[in-house]
């Protein structure tokens, strides 16, 4: 895998740049508002904390960051926040679409009963916060970069080790974060044509508000790897920062930078069998449009 380096003189080409940012309260998406925000970026911020947004605002100060309080599970509050970036600013450059929750319902293996004993279905809020929105993400951003033509765009969207590593028992939470790297993948050779690239950002232990260093104490985390919030607050702004990155999972350790893609399909023939690997590509290649 391929290590991407990136330096901090970089961020300047954010300098003047429109970005929304889902889940920008807390966490990873107030550390990528303050790192955009300090690079001369303006901000349209997006969060249902509104309490923590409004003090996060504050500190950035008013002037270029407008916040609307949304629920990304809800399409029509997604496509309000967009409206208002594009009446403040006039534009929208880029998008991180960040905004997620670990596990919010009891489990898939956890029975629960209606009042005459029957088996309820599961609750799905896990997916439609983790996955559902950053289709809603999606869809709005083509819509609003289109009113750019000419300009060159991105969307990155805020995946997880889940994406790729076994994560029980976080079953909904493992199941929408794959659907984000699907959905990466599928969007790639698709949006590129019109001048946008979409990349997703897998983060591996990171300390925030939802994963505190007493719970690493708990599982006896040692000395293996942990991100800060800065650390990927660097992988979610990379792509804005080189326009021409596209198609990349990048894979955030120890706040090191590791992009999956290229060597993952470099060694298919060895996991895939050489022939069978011949025919898939062959295939996508008629089939991709």
């Amino acid at each position: 895998m391929t290590t991407v380096e990136i330096a901090e003189s970089e961020y300047s080409r954010l300098q003047g740049k429109v970005v929304l940012i889902t889940g920008c309260a807390t966490g990873i998406g107030n550390a990528t508002a303050r790192k955009a925000h300090a690079n001369g970026a303006r901000l349209i911020l997006a969060d249902w904390n509104e309490k923590d947004a409004q003090q996060l605002i504050g500190e950035l100060g008013s002037k270029d960051v407008v916040f609307r309080k949304t629920d990304v599970s809800n399409f029509e509050d997604v496509l309000e926040v967009f409206q208002l970036g594009q009446v403040t600013f006039g534009r929208i450059d880029a998008v991180i679409s960040n905004a997620g929750a670990i596990e919010l319902t009891k489990g898939l293996l956890d029975d629960e009963y209606d009042e005459i004993g029957k088996l309820k279905a599961p609750n799905l809020k896990s997916i439609e916060v983790n996955l559902n929105s950053h289709l809603y993400v999606v869809k709005c951003a083509m819509h609003y970069f289109k009113k750019n033509p000419d300009d060159k765009h991105q969307i990155v969207l805020t995946g997880s080790s889940a994406s790729i590593i076994d994560t029980p028992p976080l079953y909904f939470y493992s199941a929408a974060k794959a659907g984000v790297l699907g959905l990466m993948r599928s969007l790639r050779t698709q949006l590129i044509k019109n001048g946008t690239s979409v990349n997703m950002v897998a983060p591996w232990m990171t300390v925030s508000p939802i994963l505190p260093q007493s719970t690493l104490d708990k599982w006896k985390w040692g000395n293996l790897p942990v991100n800060t919030t800065d650390g990927v607050a660097r992988a979610l702004l990379l792509p804005i920062a080189r326009p021409d990155v596209n198609g990349n999972t990048l894979f955030v350790s120890g706040n090191s930078i590791v992009e999956l893609e290229e060597k993952l399909h470099d060694s298919q023939p060895q996991w895939m069998g050489p022939e069978l690997s011949r025919y898939v590509d062959a295939g996508q290649k008629k089939m991709i449009p």
